[in-house]
């Protein structure tokens, strides 16, 4: 068995199909010329052979005859003379007479003459009585050899006795040149060589031609469809041309292209599906891989990181909710790509964090579990995200603070401010009656500025409750704080708590009315709640001359820890000094506000000492300047 190396296997491998089929082809081909020729040289050298055994038996017999002759006339010259002569003729290489003892008595090689003939065969020709022809080398060179005994008969009787002693008077031995006969065997053998190569190369053209016909150029168009559906173009297909294998071949290649399409079509829909199906949750999702690559997110997740989805989804999960280059450090920031998939400590984890957007931080909840995703045809283990915009939350709280805030002061006007309404159009009706003395019209007077008073409460509430129009409107500030504080003032005497309004001039901002009264209204709520013992909240309000107008809520409270003061803004924490429970949502929403007008918000606070809370808003007059 022929056995290739690798190189010689990989060169193989690399050659076309047509090719390979030639090479093989011919190999086999060759093979079985060489071992047909290699069987006809042989029955072609043994008929020349024979043929020339038959030759050579004839010219034995006529030389048998000329010689028994000449010694039947004891002509023993002559007999030489015949020797030579026939040693002399073209395509006799020598001639011998030998004895039956195998001493040579006649020759044509001179030096052989009187020597003892030393050859198998002439044994083999003295037992059998027959003629022995082979060949053999004679003085380094090729001959044909006939020993031929030349039998005992009755007119040999008186010179060698009774045949029955002696069966065989002599051997007569003839060398044939052989020469001529392997030339023209060596010619044959060419001609045989020449005409099997010519039929080889024919073969090979032939099966060439056909192979490229039937075969190859069919399997091109099919590789060209296989190669296009591999480039992503489904709606390739090929022709089908016969019944036979690659016909088959090629309908079931169309076939399996519109298997292919049509699954490929049902899976895009389902994967539409499925995004529009996480799209419409109104939390961020992002799905995770263990290489910390975001592989989908849907539009609220987008949304809360300001990106669309091509510079989102296949980037790092930490370079869009983060700004970070390299994954977050999980000894300082809560990762669950490595608690969930690296370190397998836990199998779901929620938390809270600060994501960007636009540059700016974003309170966010995370919600975070495990699960095996089918990518490129292998299960990957993933991270699934639901990511809880907290500020959205505050904002959801805050519309639904001033609807129950808005219910109440609905309640309130239809309860309280009509029927007051009616009372003061009642006692002006009286106060305008004649005869009514001074104190009568006094007592008119006081009533009539309490209803003015508890109908400017109740209309301070509405404002408080409703709803921001679309545009920014021009706001005065010593309005909204005096009648925001006017609401509160109930509360801060339960608490021995009194509010102390400090307003400069007549300040104003761009903003909306009811969040400007809701911004101070949560601010006084928590100076008072920062007073369990009671004391001054002191609310002042002034520009700064530079185009700002700052407003200061301070409180003589307990005042904030330093571990707690990074807390504080954040939604949902809350930590009253008097005890009582709240949602969490009021600085938040403070915070909310103040951003949303471009304006900062900040404090200082001293434990033991109180809290200063600094509002820092547009000046409108000298915007508008």
């Amino acid at each position: 068995m022929i056995r290739l190396s690798r190189s010689a296997t990989a060169r193989f491998g690399a050659l076309s199909l047509q090719r390979k089929f030639a090479l093989v082809a011919g190999a086999l081909m060759f093979a079985t010329s060489l071992c047909f020729l290699i069987l006809v040289l042989g029955l072609h050298l043994n008929s020349v052979s024979a043929s020339n055994e038959r030759a050579v038996r004839s010219v034995n017999r006529l030389l048998q005859a000329a010689l028994e002759n000449a010694m039947l006339k004891r002509d023993i010259p002559g007999l030489r003379e015949i020797i030579t002569d026939l040693g002399a003729q073209d395509g006799i290489r020598g001639v011998m007479i030998v004895n039956p003892e195998g001493e040579v008595r006649f020759s044509s090689y001179e030096q052989d003459l009187y020597s003892t003939f030393d050859d198998p065969a002439l044994t083999e020709a003295l037992a059998s009585q027959s003629q022995q022809t082979e060949f053999r080398a004679v003085g380094g060179v090729d001959v044909l050899r006939s020993i031929n005994p030349v039998l005992n008969k009755q007119q040999c009787n008186v010179c060698h006795g009774l045949s029955a002693d002696h069966p065989v008077n002599g051997l007569l031995v003839i060398d044939y040149e052989t020469a001529g006969t392997r030339r023209y065997a060596l010619i044959g053998a060419a001609l045989l060589m020449a005409l099997g190569l010519v039929v080889v190369l024919a073969v090979e053209g032939g099966l060439w031609v056909a192979l490229r016909k039937i075969v190859l150029d069919r399997v091109a168009r099919l590789d060209s469809a296989f190669a296009q559906v591999g480039a992503g173009n489904l709606d390739a297909r090929t022709d089908v041309v016969g019944g036979d294998e690659i016909g088959r071949l090629a309908g079931n290649f169309n076939l399996m292209s519109d298997r292919l399409a049509m699954s490929v079509d049902r899976l895009r829909a389902s994967e539409a599906f499925l995004q529009d199906l996480i799209d419409a949750v109104p939390d961020g999702i992002r799905v995770i891989g263990p290489d910390f690559r975001i592989i989908v997110a849907n539009a609220a997740y987008l949304r809360q990181v300001g990106a669309d989805r091509a510079s989102v989804v296949g980037q790092p999960c930490h370079l869009s909710s983060h700004g970070r280059d390299a994954p977050c450090i999980p000894t300082m920031r809560t990762c669950p790509v490595a608690a969930l998939l690296h370190d397998r400590t836990e199998s779901f984890c929620k938390f809270n964090d600060r994501h960007l957007r636009d540059g700016a931080g974003l309170s966010v909840e995370v919600s975070a579990v495990t699960a095996n995703m089918v990518i490129d045809g292998q299960s990957v283990p993933c991270v699934i995200e639901s990511i809880r915009d907290l500020e959205a939350e505050v904002q959801i709280s805050h519309s639904e603070r001033l609807s129950e805030i808005g219910l109440l002061a609905a309640g309130i006007a239809h309860e309280v401010y009509n029927p007051l309404s009616s009372i003061r159009l009642a006692l002006r009706a009286v106060a305008n009656q004649p005869n009514l003395t001074e104190a009568t019209r006094n007592y008119l007077s006081i009533a009539d500025t309490e209803i003015s008073s508890c109908q400017g409460f109740t209309d301070g509430l509405l404002r408080l409750a409703s709803r921001p129009s679309p545009h920014l409107e021009l706001v005065a500030l010593r309005a909204a704080i005096v009648e925001t504080a006017a609401l509160l003032n109930y509360q801060a005497e339960q608490s021995d708590a009194k509010i102390d309004i400090d307003i400069e001039g007549e300040p104003r901002v761009l903003a909306h009315d009811s969040e400007i009264r809701m911004l101070v209204f949560n601010l006084v709520l928590n100076a008072v709640h920062a007073m369990p013992d009671g004391g001054p909240v002191r609310v002042s309000c002034r520009a700064d001359g530079a185009g700002r107008i700052r407003l200061q809520v301070a409180d003589t409270g307990v005042g904030i820890p330093e571990d707690l003061r990074d807390k504080v803004m954040l939604p949902f924490w809350t930590r009253r000094a008097d005890g009582s429970r709240g949602r969490g949502l009021g600085l938040t929403i403070c915070n909310a506000i103040v951003g949303a007008l471009g304006g900062q918000i900040g404090f200082e606070s001293e434990v033991g000492r109180g809290t200063v809370f600094t509002v820092d808003l547009a000046d409108a007059d000298k915007k508008e300047e």
